[in-house]
């Protein structure tokens, strides 16, 4: 692949298939039936909105087969030009989904007596009303719907090399885009102003689409969930961005801070801490490291941090990281609640913390699992950007 063209291939779609084909085979599945959203796109290369409430996408992936994509037929222009099915149906009424053009496809293709696998699981969404989903079943009565969730992450988890430049490349922008914003801010600036100056240099460098979160300023650095503001930042802010960007619908998730002014040495101290405890779970990874360990161990660290918080960010997501590709957030979850074995081609984020009344100690890495042990795809400096006054 030119390094330079992230489209997807048809190529690379039928190696999805081909994927997601063997593991429904294990699991027993004669055909996928996958609805608007990241399941979607992956499957069919349609780049899939995350809700469709008035046209709703359906997409159903036999065993064996040529699939079916079934769009609104405002939509079927675009659906052949993207996606590697050949064989696209259309519908016309809004705000349902087409149920008896499913059935049409679900008995033409012999499923009428199958196990079709839906998106009814962990951290899935089946994007049509549900009773039109009931309508499909009623009439599919010998059918069975199950779960698919398994299937669906077990492939997703799973990034070809073409998915690992895509995040790569995503991560290299948001790098130097980090880099570029703290050279350039100052005191005085608003946050959204920030925020606008940091997407923009995102953009610039060729990223499809970004995300930003951020807070600053005394009494604020529990909101680490929120957006910008029109707060002014002041001399002595500490400063909190979150953010990322998407390279041909694939994303990076990491975080960068500062200080408007001079870090105090009690937050130079903060920040290094923060960098070991991160630094100790990224060494961890590796195939066959168990996403519980990790998690258990930079928690443990952590619990030691030096000075008194009043957030522990860990504790309010309960995890220390998660998975990244076409969503920014996607398992495996790296949490003591959970005991994924990480294998080579997983990208994932590190990211223990704590907020303070002086600041925000949350350092977040992406990292891939590689054959022998890891790479770090956020390069940005972990250091406090020292921002003028």
């Amino acid at each position: 692949m030119n390094p330079l063209d992230f489209s997807v291939t048809a190529a690379e779609l039928m190696l999805r298939a081909q994927s997601l084909r063997q593991r429904m085979a294990q699991a027993g599945l004669d055909a996928l039936l996958l609805t608007t959203g990241d399941n979607l796109k992956y499957a069919s290369g349609y780049p899939s909105p995350t809700h469709s409430g008035p046209r709703p996408f359906i997409f159903i992936l036999p065993l064996s087969g040529d699939p079916v994509f079934i769009v609104h037929a405002g939509r079927a222009r675009e659906a052949r030009r993207f996606s590697w099915a050949s064989d696209i149906r259309t519908y016309s009424r809004l705000s349902h989904a087409p149920v008896e053009l499913i059935v049409e496809v679900l008995r033409e293709k012999g499923l009428g007596k199958a196990r079709i696998g839906i998106e009814i699981g962990a951290e899935q969404c089946l994007d049509i009303p549900i009773l039109d989903f009931f309508a499909v079943q009623k009439e599919l009565c010998n059918a069975s719907f199950v779960d698919s969730a398994a299937v669906l992450w077990a492939a997703r988890m799973h990034k070809s090399p073409q998915e690992i430049d895509r995040i790569r490349r995503a991560c290299a922008i948001t790098s130097t885009a980090y880099q570029g914003c703290f050279r350039a801010i100052h005191g005085g600036m608003r946050e959204l102003e920030v925020a606008q100056l940091l997407k923009n240099l995102m953009l610039e460098q060729g990223a499809d689409d970004t995300w930003l979160l951020m807070t600053s300023g005394p009494g604020n650095y529990d909101l680490v969930s929120r957006g910008p503001s029109a707060r002014k930042l002041e001399p002595g802010d500490f400063i909190y961005i979150d953010c990322g960007c998407s390279i041909a619908g694939y994303w990076c998730d990491f975080d960068r801070c500062g200080v408007v002014g001079k870090p105090s040495q009690k937050q130079k101290d903060a920040q290094q801490y923060a960098q070991e405890t991160t630094r100790l779970g990224v060494e961890m990874i590796r195939p066959g490291a168990s996403t519980r360990q990790i998690a258990q161990a930079c928690n443990e660290k952590m619990a030691r941090f030096p000075y008194s918080i009043t957030s522990d960010i860990g504790f309010l997501a309960a995890r220390i990281g998660h998975g990244i590709g076409i969503s920014a957030l996607e398992p495996p979850n790296m949490s003591e609640d959970e005991d994924t074995l990480l294998e080579p081609g997983m990208v994932i984020t590190i990211e223990p913390g704590v907020a303070t009344d002086f600041g925000v100690f949350h350092i977040e890495q992406d990292v891939l699992v590689t054959q022998n042990g890891h790479e770090v795809l956020s390069t940005a400096s972990t250091d406090l950007f020292e921002i003028k006054s």
